[in-house]
């Protein structure tokens, strides 16, 4: 009897059977393409080119154990949750998909776990929802934060466009709150209780986040009336049938990964190693790319619901993620970053230092007719700037008060908020602008000074943002303005998506990419397609 029971926990090292017949189902199965999605993030491969953590590597194929159907089913009964978790022939499937046909891309998610599950986690415990609902965004993006669905489903919990309006997440031409971890989790919250006030059962939950409850109601109706999943499972749209399955299959692998010798890959950053920072003006991740020295795939991977690289002037406060090691260099630069009061109206010009980097300026601010001032040190030029900025009317302000307070008047204040009156209401959001002092090395400055003008031009620049502290000017050259666009050809390769593509060149997005190539459809690309794609000039 003892030999039968260890026979039957040992695992055996062979493949699942009938594995290609699987990989051709699998081929068309959507949860199967948003666990492939991660292939082409680029800033994810990079993340996990790194080493693993835990203890092990993840082993390829050849030595893949496999358990018997007895150890899946005492497994799944051990993982203790609100909500029931069964083992069957549907389950095993996904569980092979997972532990087996893509454990490499596994490996991945359970990396990328350690950056968005403590959060899910703390969301779903607030909201008193079964923390294993966490698992469910594994079926639905991967983790992939800007996966999108071949029906336009987006962000790490998939929410179709009218369903998230709905939830209140907020989606225009410059952001998509779909994308956002934060709110999509906390609307994801309210859909799945509102689901469990219709139908009392998570399993229902689960299935009607997927296929909605108008599918779920008629699938209980022509069941006769059951209320349980299993029961009314074949009345279901096909997708929903494997949808629950795969739920029940991601919350088995993501809790006995090791068993079946699968160890996480770590991310460049976990959810601890992440803090975020309030904006309150306009400004380009570019920029704070420069600004802080993080890669601006990086910044972009972190601030997925930002669509154009640029964090809009809004009248509330917006959010920027960042690696808590680069917060305090953002702080300090911060007020330098904020796009300038007006365009410039001439060309920009390129400042190349004698150590290889080159930086953006705009000519005039350092004329030597500006109000800048000399350091007590006499080692810098104090330039002074103005930058935008955000107020929040409270009780008892008014215009001639606040016009006081921001060093302006109240003329001023009405042309910048475009006000007919001087009526304003508490909690209306204000725009006023601030002078800022930054420093610039007067070597610099004299160095700059000293450049013949003609072809080269000498080194000014009207946003200091833009001008590197530490390397000394040499030469200027005229560069076209940013605005200005040109088209260029992209040789679409096997991995590209429209998404990737995009991230590659300044000032290109996908909807642009889509509506100049005619394409109807964001999947499908096909290698060694010609794409026009429009970039800054």
């Amino acid at each position: 009897m003892l030999l039968l029971v260890l026979w039957g926990t040992m695992p055996l090292f062979s493949q699942p059977q009938n594995v290609a017949s699987e990989e051709t189902v699998l081929q068309n199965d959507p949860i199967v393409e948003m666990l492939d999605s991660l292939i082409t993030l680029n800033n994810v491969i990079r993340f996990n080119n790194q080493s693993s953590y835990g203890s092990g590597v993840t082993a390829g194929k050849a030595s893949v154990p496999e358990y018997s159907d007895e150890i899946y089913t005492q497994r799944i009964e051990k993982i203790y949750s609100p909500i029931p978790l069964v083992y069957n022939k549907e389950v095993k499937r996904y569980i092979d998909l997972y532990a087996y046909h893509r454990r490499e891309l596994t490996s991945r998610v359970l990396g990328l776990s350690n950056l968005y599950f403590p959060l899910f986690e703390e969301i779903l415990d607030k909201e008193g929802l079964p923390l294993e609902f966490k698992y469910l965004s594994v079926v639905e993006s991967a983790l992939n934060p800007v996966a999108v669905s071949r029906v336009g489903a987006t962000g790490l919990w998939q929410f179709m466009y009218n369903t998230g309006k709905m939830y209140d997440l907020k989606i225009n031409s410059y952001y998509d709150e779909r994308r956002d971890p934060v709110k999509a989790s906390y609307a994801a919250c309210k859909y799945f209780k509102d689901m469990y006030a219709i139908y009392g059962d998570w399993l229902l939950v689960i299935a009607a986040y997927n296929c909605g409850p108008g599918n779920v109601n008629k699938a209980i109706k022509r069941s006769g009336g059951k209320k349980d999943f299993w029961s009314i499972a074949r009345f279901l749209p096909a997708e929903t049938r494997g949808y629950v399955p795969a739920f029940i299959a991601v919350t088995y692998v993501m809790n006995y990964s090791s068993e079946h010798q699968i160890f996480p890959i770590a991310p460049a950053y976990n959810y601890f190693e992440v803090d975020t920072v309030a904006i309150d003006g306009g400004i380009s991740l570019r920029k704070i790319s420069d600004a802080i020295d993080l890669p601006l795939d990086v910044v972009t991977y972190l601030n997925p619901i930002y669509k154009r690289g640029v964090i809009p002037d809004t009248e509330k406060s917006n959010y920027l993620r960042l690696p808590v090691s680069k917060v305090g260099a953002f702080i300090a630069t911060e007020q330098t970053l904020y796009d300038p009061v007006s365009a410039p109206s001439e060309p920009q010009i390129t400042l190349v230092s004698d150590i290889g980097s080159s930086l953006q300026a705009d000519s005039g601010a350092l004329s030597e007719d500006d109000n800048s001032e000399i350091s007590a040190d006499g080692k810098y030029k104090l330039i002074r700037k103005k930058v935008k900025k955000n107020y929040t009317v409270k009780s008892g302000d008014n215009l001639s008060i606040l016009s006081k307070r921001f060093n302006c008047s109240v003329t001023e204040l009405k042309s910048w908020n475009k006000l007919h009156s001087t009526s304003i209401l508490k909690g209306q959001r204000l725009n006023y602008y601030s002078q800022v002092t930054v420093k610039v090395p007067i070597t610099n400055v004299e160095m700059a000074a000293k450049v013949d003008s003609g072809p080269l031009q000498i080194a000014k620049s009207s946003d200091p943002a833009d001008t590197t502290i530490d390397s000394p000017v040499v030469l200027a050259k005229a560069v076209p303005p940013p605005n200005q666009q040109e088209i260029i050809y992209h040789m679409v390769q096997k991995g590209d998506t429209l998404w990737n593509i995009a991230q590659r060149y300044e000032g290109a997005t996908v909807e642009q990419i889509m509506k100049i190539n005619r394409i109807n459809s964001i999947t499908n690309l096909k290698p060694g397609t010609k794409l026009k794609v429009k970039v800054n000039g």
